[in-house]
């Protein structure tokens, strides 16, 4: 194709047809003109496939570790209520005065433990280092920033700081203080329990009702929160599952 112009621009010159010979260069630099811009469009199209794909495989490690995050968020809110129910169980006996029974010594192995929550973030890692700009979706990127940067913040920060505190600076010091820890095999596994030194002198023990007051407290708020983030995360998979899916 070239040679054929090469030598139709040299046979116009030679026959010296000036205008044909300008209007075949006109010709030739508009054709390499759009070849020019042709050749850049592709190009763009290539750069944003390229950053599409890029795209769909970080949208399907943020959902991978959403899943993973719903399985560790169901289980702390599973031992929250389970842990709940032993805390309201000693607040029970304790205000109401009831005699003593075995059954408690559960409840006392384990009304001053706390759950500790690690969310799984590789995913929301790459796409900060690559840019959260790679997200197109203007709603997407946000809730996905919201969920991972906010709320998982202060699942960890605010509740677990909290609890954490309340454990090493009160429950524990009054735990060791006033039982004695033992263990039991229940079902092919070890089960922690304690017994009071004086079930008695806990009856009347104000103190003991108002740490388990702000455990019981504390869990029911933990719980709230942790309710509510799995069901924005619940809805944050509906919508990487559509946006996949454009």
């Amino acid at each position: 194709m070239l040679r054929f112009f090469r030598q139709l621009r040299k046979r116009l010159l030679i026959e010296n047809k000036l205008s044909r010979y300008l209007l075949y260069a006109v010709g030739e630099v508009f054709l390499i003109v759009v070849g020019i811009l042709l050749a850049l469009y592709l190009d763009n199209l290539n750069d944003e496939e390229r950053a599409r794909q890029v795209e769909i495989k970080l949208l399907q490690e943020l959902k991978s570790n959403l899943g993973s995050n719903l399985r560790i968020l169901d289980r702390s809110l599973s031992s929250e209520l389970e842990y709940l129910s032993y805390n309201e169980t000693i607040l029970d006996y304790l205000d109401n005065k009831k005699p003593y029974d075995e059954a408690l010594e559960r409840a006392f192995g384990v009304y001053f433990w706390t759950i500790s929550t690690n969310p799984v973030k590789g995913g929301y890692d790459f796409l900060k280092s690559k840019g959260v700009d790679l997200i197109t979706n203007d709603s997407l990127r946000k809730s996905i920033s919201f969920i991972f940067e906010n709320e998982f913040s202060i699942l960890k920060n605010e509740n677990e700081v909290w609890s954490n505190n309340l454990q090493q600076n009160i429950s524990y010091p009054y735990h060791v203080k006033h039982f004695r820890r033992y263990y039991s095999s229940v079902n092919d596994s070890v089960v922690e329990l304690a017994k009071p030194f004086d079930y008695n002198a806990l009856l009347q023990d104000d103190q003991f009702k108002s740490i388990n007051a702000e455990i019981i407290s504390n869990r029911k708020w933990n719980i709230n929160t942790l309710r509510e983030l799995i069901g924005e995360m619940e809805t944050l998979i509906l919508q990487i599952d559509a946006e996949l899916q454009n």
